[in-house]
């Protein structure tokens, strides 16, 4: 987990940094149209993989036959995904009434072919939690497509540099997951190993395939009945609560199923684990997306210059969504832990539907209320995602809210804090720059005298951890 966080912390921050000055100099219309696209390549993803990759980790006598049936299959659906959005490019750009869109989703969607042969030999380094040569891989590759994005968007390509950004990425991934790891697929394709990853696969193929066409589903609404700069406002709002989410939720999902699937038939040690997961993930979440919802105004303005003011009450209630969304993920990969992806889909059904309601009652009031419609999606959710865990483990919604009471209320109080400090204190820059000392003061102060434990032993493998490394 530590080397996992070590890597997301380093990608986040170089991504963060990149894009920041890609924001200074693109437009908001610009990244309203590669939410567009984005929602066509996250989608065919979901396809590509099929819940297959999930599957090798999770399976504790996993064959090379296995493994080869995986990485030709990701290859085949690829080409087909490829074909697919080929043909209907044209489509879309008159639906969305940009003839841009047609060469750039042809562009882009070649990303599908070369993610695919690296999706595979990724999950194998996983399998080994070899997260070091992980963090090596992804943060070369992070800062040289990032640089050569920030180049082209000052030469005046426009959302063509964000394009080539995501394109040089996938290309440097595969080679130097291939030049560092010495597998190579035995070019056997295998009905019985299909057959029998497919029973785990299948239900997460339709999990995630439900989860990331409802996820995005506000991008292709927004972009056709309210505007493509308002998607570009929308995008840009959720950023920095991603950079939290996306370090938190990458961490933990690449962590969690092949961690705890080693002691998935010790069920008291499984779910003392998961306890511990839970409690430590809070401490280091609640505080980072509360302090980011306060600072939200100061530190778009200064980073990000006032034409993308207008994302600032999206980024605040995004920051309260996601802290509960990481919480509440937990639950779904234990469930995966267990073997239960089935249990997993029907919560799925169920997320859906209610985020489905909330949103089409919003879209006609605009970008606000839809954000408004994702948090109460979200806490909805996380009683959902609880639900068979409280039944076949006993540690359901409230024993896990009564496990990180204290830390929600040290929290709250150092929001407050800091919120009284900003609003007496003028100057973007002074708030930034000071805020972050206020509310680690106040917080650490709190959690002390909330008699917090978790917080001595995050330091405690902290420590262990450096010493080792």
């Amino acid at each position: 987990m530590a080397w996992s966080a070590i890597e997301r912390i380093a990608v986040q921050a170089v991504q963060f940094i990149l894009g920041i000055v890609l924001a200074r100099i693109l437009t908001p219309k610009e990244y309203g149209i590669i939410g567009i696209l984005m929602v066509f390549i996250m989608i065919s993803n979901v396809f590509i993989d099929s819940g297959f990759t999930k599957a090798l980790i999770q399976k504790q006598n996993r064959s090379d036959d296995d493994i080869s049936t995986v990485f030709l299959f990701n290859i085949l659906i690829s080409i087909i995904c490829y074909i697919i959005l080929s043909s209907v490019a044209p489509y879309v750009a008159v639906f969305y009434e940009l003839d841009q869109l047609s060469a750039l989703l042809r562009v882009l969607a070649l990303t599908l072919i070369i993610n695919a042969l690296y999706a595979v030999p990724i999950t194998l380094i996983t399998i080994n939690l070899d997260f070091k040569t992980l963090t090596k891989i992804n943060l070369v590759t992070t800062i040289v497509s990032g640089g050569i994005a920030v180049y082209l968007a000052y030469a005046g390509y426009g959302v063509w540099a964000l394009v080539a950004q995501i394109m040089i990425r996938s290309i440097l991934t595969t080679i130097l997951i291939f030049l560092i790891l010495k597998w190579r697929p035995n070019w056997v394709f295998s009905k019985t190993s299909l057959s029998g990853l497919f029973s785990y696969g299948s239900k997460l193929l339709i999990s995630s395939l439900l989860s990331v066409t409802v996820n995005n589903f506000y991008s292709l609404f927004i972009a056709k009945l309210i505007s493509t700069r308002d998607l570009g406002y929308y995008t840009r709002g959720t950023q920095f609560s991603d950079v939290v989410y996306g370090l938190m939720s990458t961490v933990l999902d690449s962590v969690l199923l092949p961690g705890l699937s080693i002691v998935q038939k010790q069920r008291e040690v499984l779910i003392l684990q998961t306890r511990n997961i839970i409690k430590a993930t809070a401490l280091l979440v609640i505080p980072l997306f509360l302090f980011l919802a306060v600072m939200a105004e100061p530190l778009i303005r200064l980073l990000l210059t006032e034409k993308w003011l207008p994302a600032v009450p999206i980024m605040q209630i995004f920051c309260i969504a996601r802290l509960i969304t990481i919480i509440s993920g937990i639950n779904v990969n234990l469930l995966y832990v267990i073997g239960r992806t089935d249990l997993a889909l029907k919560q799925q059904y169920i997320k859906i539907a209610v985020r489905v309601v909330f949103l089409l009652i919003a879209l006609k009031f605009g970008i606000i209320y839809i954000a408004l419609a994702e948090l109460v999606s979200t806490t909805i959710h996380f009683f959902i995602n609880t639900y068979f865990p409280g039944k076949i483990m006993a540690y359901g919604p409230f024993s896990q809210l009564r496990d990180i009471r204290f830390i929600v209320l040290a929290g709250t109080i150092m929001a407050f804090f800091v919120y009284s400090f900003t609003y007496f204190i003028q100057g973007d820059l002074i708030q930034v720059c000071t805020a972050p000392f206020i509310a680690i003061i106040v917080y650490y102060t709190l959690i002390r005298l909330f008699k917090v434990r978790e917080l001595e032993s995050v330091i405690s493998k902290t420590k262990e951890f450096l010493k080792k490394k």
